[in-house]
């Protein structure tokens, strides 16, 4: 389908609900909203830059409703895709100030017991300031969180390695045999990661793991267990999106770890978000339900080996600006090599 076709149809749907060819209703208003975020914060969807893709989200859309022939299919596709959170790069940069300002600032302060009365000459935020940029170490678990960007959006700097704890993880307890020394070594550097002016060393006393989205928490659980059991220092996990499926299994693991581990993630979505088992029966749109129904239908089409309410039937409705999550529901992002769907954000895999 095109751009010129999806307008007609949607004309056509709005003078059936309004008697008035030149009327502009429920389906002409989503549709103005959808082009206007595609002018804008919508512009840049990294995958769709490739050739093998249309870097227009608009025609994109109009190619993805066009999967369908069935209009009231097409009509609750439209009315889905203004359902699908679409994080810029933008939204990115003020959820890493927001990690920043309010999750990890308040647990920096927590270790070190901090009170608003002067610490020695220090101020408040002076000291927090210095236990933050001196002494905190900030690292990704895994490469789809941009740490470099959270280091520059945040000011943060003299700490020059950031390593990936799932790659760390995987060197030292999965490729080949154990190395028991590794964990050794990555202690030895937080001992040493910075000198002063007096050229003495400054230690790094905590570490905080990043990662942009967290699904069922079975990517990133290795990466955090393995810094708890062998660093020795406390450490905060901030998922800048939570899904629900994750929040329980990362509860127990905090649960667990005897005081050194924290989570506090940014945003936590709810089970009314959802769409398929994962929202067990909560409610969020009114379109829920219908949603569901032509996922399971067209499921045959979309999501050839994977499942129809994406990855451990998370049943996300998410993309960001440089990929689509593998939790987010296939019809969204999954192009079959048959060519039966078209996506309206092409998701490129890891693997």
């Amino acid at each position: 389908m095109t751009v010129e076709e999806l307008r007609k149809l949607v004309i056509k749907w709005d003078f059936e609900m309004t008697g008035d060819p030149t009327a502009k209703f429920e389906y002409g208003f989503i549709l103005d909203q959808l082009d206007y975020h595609a002018k804008k914060e919508w512009r840049v969807y990294l995958p769709a830059e490739h050739p093998d893709f249309n870097p227009s989200y608009i025609e994109r859309l109009a190619a993805w409703i066009g999967n369908v022939t069935i209009e009231d299919d097409q009509k609750l596709l439209l009315r889905y895709a203004a359902r699908i959170s679409f994080f810029s790069h933008d939204d990115f940069a003020a959820l890493y100030r927001t990690a920043m300002d309010r999750e990890i600032s308040r647990w920096v302060a927590s270790q070190i017991a901090a009170r608003l009365e002067p610490h020695g000459g220090q101020s408040f935020h002076d000291l927090i300031e210095m236990e933050i940029h001196q002494h905190t170490w900030f690292c990704p678990i895994t490469d789809s969180m941009d740490i470099n960007e959270f280091y520059k959006v945040n000011h943060l700097k003299g700490v020059g390695h950031r390593p990936g704890f799932a790659t760390l993880e995987m060197f030292a307890t999965k490729a080949g045999n154990p190395n028991l020394q590794l964990a050794e070594n990555v202690r030895h550097y937080m001992a040493n990661a910075s000198v002063n002016k007096f050229n003495q060393p400054v230690p790094l006393k905590r570490i905080v793991l990043l990662e942009d989205i967290v699904g069922s928490g079975s990517q990133c659980l290795d990466a955090v267990r393995w810094a708890v059991a062998n660093l020795g220092k406390p450490v905060l996990f901030v998922p800048l999106i939570l899904c629900p499926n994750g929040v329980q299994a990362l509860r127990g693991e905090e649960a667990s770890s005897g005081g050194l581990l924290t989570v506090r993630p940014v945003i936590e979505l709810r089970r009314s978000d959802l769409l398929g088992p994962e929202r067990q029966g909560e409610l969020g749109w009114p379109i829920t339900v219908e949603m569901e129904d032509l996922a399971t239908r067209y499921g045959g089409r979309t999501s050839v080996n994977m499942e129809t309410f994406g990855y451990r039937s998370t049943g996300c409705s998410l993309t960001t600006f440089s990929n689509t999550p593998d939790n987010t529901l296939p019809i969204v992002h999954h192009k079959p090599a048959n060519g039966a769907w078209e996506p309206l954000f092409p998701r490129i895999s890891r693997d």
